[in-house]
């Protein structure tokens, strides 16, 4: 009984939060973007994009 009853609420509270929580955010950053040049994400620091951090990495 209690895997039914968890199951109910499951499906009544969390998933419809789930769906609302999205429709407001995009936590992956998923959204197309059609004047984006592009969809990396560098993280500071580590020279990706550059000259030198192209070079360091061949």
């Amino acid at each position: 009984m209690r895997t039914v009853l968890l199951t109910v609420v499951y499906y009544l509270a969390v998933t419809p939060w789930g769906w609302c929580r999205r429709r407001v955010r995009d936590p992956l950053a998923r959204r197309w973007r059609p004047r984006a040049e592009t969809y990396w994400h560098f993280a500071p620091g580590d020279g990706a994009g550059t000259e030198a951090g192209a070079a360091r990495k061949r």
